[in-house]
């Protein structure tokens, strides 16, 4: 029988690692500043239309703004954190990147857990260099 089973991605930390790693944070929260001024300016524009038809609907409008505002501020701490963590690894150090999901054969007399037990593949600029728990 075969089954699928999680298999984390973990990276050693190099400086092109470390290097793309920041730079993609940078972007992703440039993203976010990009987004934010993208609402403010289509926001201003609806708002103004809104408030002299229906007063109402502008202020239920302007609270669903300020939320995605609030939820775009929330995404931007959490980059500038990641971003700060990042800045802050260490050369040799190993780093997670996620998961990816394998096939295992199980067969009569497996040990389920030894099986399905924690599996990892290590890279090292992107070039697998182990296999964890086979």
């Amino acid at each position: 029988m075969q089954i699928k089973r999680p298999v984390a991605v973990v990276a050693i930390v190099t400086e092109t690692f470390k290097k793309e790693l920041i730079d993609e944070l940078e972007a992703s929260i440039e993203e976010v500043n990009n987004n934010q001024q993208a609402l403010d300016s289509q926001a201003r524009r609806y708002l103004l239309q809104l408030q002299s038809t229906d007063l109402t609907q502008s202020s239920a409008f302007r609270r669903q703004v300020e939320v995605e505002k609030a939820k775009m501020d929330q995404v931007k701490a959490e980059r500038k954190a990641q971003l700060e963590a990042a800045q802050n690894l260490e050369i040799g150090s190993e780093f997670p990147r996620g998961t990816v999901e394998s096939v295992v054969d199980l067969n009569v007399g497996d040990n389920l857990f030894d099986r399905l037990g924690k599996a990892e593949i290590v890279v090292k600029d992107d070039v697998i260099v182990e296999i964890r728990g086979e």
